[in-house]
């Protein structure tokens, strides 16, 4: 949808809020699968999951509802050499409650677990959590050395992604989530941005989910005037990127031209449904584990779990930010130090590439040593 072409004053609004002329659809390096943003914090989210897709066995999530975690889970499964499996979503609390666990965990065989919500684990459901995480590592470390695994078994899933709505390091100050647990989450971590924090976004997104409204309604939709976007820009969004695309899903069904007004779009008015909650079924009871895997039978509520020492993969730099600079000097060095190359093969403006050079400078010149 050709935004600033048509509409006069769009052009310069568009440089306010980051809209553009997309035409024939977003440029690449706004989008990653069907995550859309041009941020300057949305590429560096980008250029992190193009980073850990094909390494990543464990990561946390972490973002207010309407952020799009799900989205993400979902993004770096179908980039990852484990999207041949199936991607699994389940509320953590449902997961670890009745029978859940068993079903979830053969669907998942060889793809992607994503557990939702793990802020609200009760303290017996975060020792089994517990119990999870060392059971995959111990998969993982007879799946490295070859060993045959038992007739009839199904391969556990290749990645665990868990989210969280409220930052596990604020519950752990308040004794309300397990330090030993955080801590075996805490090495990759993915922290999304709330929508007011990215309006630089807001056009664009409104842009791609009109794109959808289009398609879906059959509808001739050709963008938002300026005093919408406008409209859209003084808005505190507090039910982020979900309530965006409700607002503009709404106001499509409701317009009768071809474009978006300010009068057609209706804030304040509730979001969207939040990401799965957790099922109000049976009581939690003690997590049935699968009857091809013995050894997944949860500690007793007095046992502390006893996890295998976690030994960082020699090909993946347990600290994030550190990798990724590494990554970027290679990509530099393959291109004779050729910025805008080097841009164009992360994904990335040279504007963000430059952030992150100067970002590790700095770092550096305060002492903080790069290690080998």
């Amino acid at each position: 949808m050709a935004l600033n072409r048509a509409v006069p004053g769009a052009e310069s609004l568009g440089k306010e809020f980051g809209t553009s002329a997309l035409g024939g659809g977003l440029r690449s390096r706004w989008s990653l699968g069907a995550m859309v943003g041009r941020s300057s914090a949305m590429e560096r989210i980008f250029l992190q999951m193009r980073y850990l897709a094909n390494h990543l066995r464990l990561g946390l999530i972490e973002g207010e509802r309407g952020t799009g975690k799900l989205l993400t889970a979902q993004t770096l499964h179908a980039l990852g050499t484990g999207q041949g499996g199936s991607f699994v979503a389940c509320p953590a609390e449902e997961f670890f409650s009745g029978a859940a666990a068993s079903q979830r965990l053969e669907e998942a065989a060889g793809g992607t677990l994503y557990l939702s919500r793990i802020d609200v684990l009760k303290a017996e459901q975060q020792g089994r959590l517990l119990h999870l995480l060392g059971w995959l590592q111990a998969q993982a470390a007879r799946n490295s050395q070859l060993r045959p695994v038992l007739a009839g078994t199904p391969p556990p899933p290749r990645a665990l992604l868990v989210s969280t709505e409220r930052a596990l390091r604020s519950l752990v100050l308040y004794g309300k989530f397990r330090n030993e647990l955080h801590q075996q989450l805490s090495p990759v971590q993915l922290l999304l941005p709330p929508l007011r924090e990215r309006r630089g976004d807001i056009a664009v997104l409104a842009d791609h989910f009109l794109a959808q409204c289009s398609r879906q309604y059959g509808k001739t939709l050709r963008g938002i005037s300026p005093e919408g976007l406008q409209h859209l820009g003084g808005y505190s969004w507090p039910g982020n990127v979900r309530e965006l695309e409700t607002v503009i899903s709404r106001a499509a069904l409701r317009c009768g031209g071809e474009w978006l007004h300010a009068g057609d779009l209706l804030l304040g008015s509730p979001a969207a449904t939040p990401e799965p909650a957790a099922s109000r079924g049976p009581a939690p009871g003690l997590w049935r584990e699968p009857s091809s895997s013995p050894s997944l039978a949860p500690p007793a509520p007095t046992e502390r779990p006893r996890l295998p020492e976690a030994k960082p993969s020699p090909t993946l730099d347990p600290n994030l930010d550190r990798a990724i600079v590494r990554h970027i000097r290679r990509v530099l060095a393959s291109v004779e130090g050729n910025k805008l190359q080097a841009a164009r093969l992360l994904g990335i403006s040279r504007s963000t590439l430059y952030r992150l050079l100067d970002a590790d400078a700095s770092g550096k010149s305060s002492g903080q040593a790069d290690e080998p």
